[in-house]
């Protein structure tokens, strides 16, 4: 076998293993439990899991979806994080060979992902993830500095002293935490002044901070674009879904519900998925949109 190929067998099945710390991760953050103690347990019945039950994805097939004491569904959450989290470390690879930036983009990657799951589930974002996701960014951003950053850029566009690849890597990544957070902390801010109301969670902000702190300048500017883009689909499938179940049925008949502009969104599902999103496409839909010029 290659040493490629076994490389990206490699981080796909330790992918494995971190998606299923992950999904501890997910149940008991949010609601502001150990991820150490106690052991992996069934939800349902309390009893714990057994090691030869707790294998990644292989102990979910055998069982079939159940737990092997009291019989109670298990999540397709549980194999479906594990998955996702062993082919986006093969795809870090794949897309950034053996090296820091791997390694870093791998923790992004997991940060993400828990997030994700964790604010589609309880609309939480913990700052066990956000904050710590922050402060990674920032050591990542001057031991695996990009090949070209938005603010090197800049300052050469300005004629401005360009310093290492190093510190201006860690100037890059600050000034992208800080103009995403900043930019969602002003739409926070007007949204509140407008309706008195919060219309944007902190632990939104917190993300996109976190995002910046990985990606720099350059590439939050695309998460920028795309999460409210990405939420816009969302909001427009969701507005059609209701308007088609509300014609199937007779005005009388219609269950009361909740109006929609008073719904909750969960905003760091969009966040997350277009951060993860220009991981891997980021570079290029940059280079194809100056191409345009």
């Amino acid at each position: 076998m290659p040493l490629d190929r076994f490389l990206e067998c490699a981080l796909f099945v330790a992918g494995l293993a971190f998606g299923s710390f992950l999904n501890v991760c997910i149940s008991r953050l949010p609601r502001d439990e150990s991820v150490v103690t106690p052991p992996s347990h069934c939800r349902h019945c309390g009893r714990p899991i057994r090691g030869f039950d707790n294998i990644p994805l292989l102990s979910f097939v055998l069982l079939r979806g159940r737990c092997r004491q009291c019989g109670a569904r298990i999540s397709y959450r549980y194999p479906a994080v594990e998955l996702m989290t062993g082919v986006l470390f093969a795809a870090c690879y794949a897309a950034f060979g053996s090296g820091w930036l791997t390694l870093k983009f791998c923790i992004f990657v997991f940060l993400l992902l828990g997030l994700i799951f964790m604010d589609a589930e309880t609309g939480l974002l913990p700052r066990e993830f956000t904050y710590s996701g922050i402060l990674l960014g920032l050591v990542f951003s001057c031991i695996a500095p990009p090949d070209y950053s938005g603010t090197a850029f800049l300052l050469r566009l300005f004629h401005k002293h360009v310093p290492g690849v190093h510190w201006i890597s860690l100037l890059d990544s600050i000034i992208g935490a800080s103009v995403g957070a900043g930019f969602f902390y002003l739409a926070w801010a007007l949204y509140y002044l407008a309706r008195k109301r919060h219309g944007l969670g902190f632990g939104d902000i917190a993300l996109m901070a976190m995002a910046g702190a990985f990606l720099g300048l350059k590439l939050s500017l695309l998460v920028l674009l795309f999460a409210p883009l990405l939420s816009l689909v969302f909001i427009m499938g969701w507005l059609l879904r209701e308007a088609m179940h509300s014609g199937s049925k007779l005005k009388g008949d219609l269950p009361e519900h909740t109006p929609f502009l008073q719904r909750e969104l969960p905003f760091g599902v969009f966040l997350g998925a277009s951060s993860l999103a220009v991981v891997f496409a980021g570079e290029a839909a940059w280079r194809w949109y100056l191409g345009r010029f």
